[in-house]
């Protein structure tokens, strides 16, 4: 389907869910996109690190929390809040989530950025490989903009 590369704040997406990079730990961390997702969704992010500190997620995976709206796809694309984004904990992420899409009733997604500016440049084009193969309309946030609506194809 069509991936649609934009400019813009995630956190006002109209899409059915929003994905985003996390650590396996669970812990927060200190970016102005994640401070603003922590305290809009503080149960999401409870619930997530329950389940990390219970082991039951590891890096290269994907959690969903769908209690709200847009539903939270959290990317475990980090070991630790201060360690680099892995490409190889992505790529399994997006293959995963390429494949049970449709079990998860997902109907659209955005992606805010994963890893910081140079790292995200080198992440685009992995996430668009695995997700260009499926009928998901998605939407990747090439840059943070706080409290600027993006213009989304739908």
């Amino acid at each position: 389907m069509t991936i649609t590369l934009v400019s813009g704040d995630p956190l006002l997406t109209r899409t059915q869910a929003l994905a985003f990079g996390h650590n396996a730990r669970g812990r927060i961390e200190v970016g102005t996109m994640e401070t603003q997702l922590y305290t809009r969704y503080p149960t999401a992010f409870a619930a997530y690190r329950r389940k990390c500190q219970s082991n039951r997620i590891k890096a290269g995976e994907y959690w969903a929390w769908s209690q709200g709206a847009p539903h939270l796809y959290f990317i475990v694309a980090r070991e630790t809040p201060v360690g680099a984004t892995r490409m190889r904990y992505v790529q399994n992420a997006m293959m995963t989530l390429a494949r049970d899409y449709t079990l998860l009733g997902l109907k659209s997604l955005a992606i805010a950025p994963l890893g910081d500016a140079i790292e995200w440049r080198e992440i685009i084009p992995t996430i668009t490989h695995w997700l260009n193969m499926i009928s998901l309309p998605v939407v990747i946030y090439e840059q943070f903009l706080p409290d600027v609506q993006a213009d989304e194809p739908f």
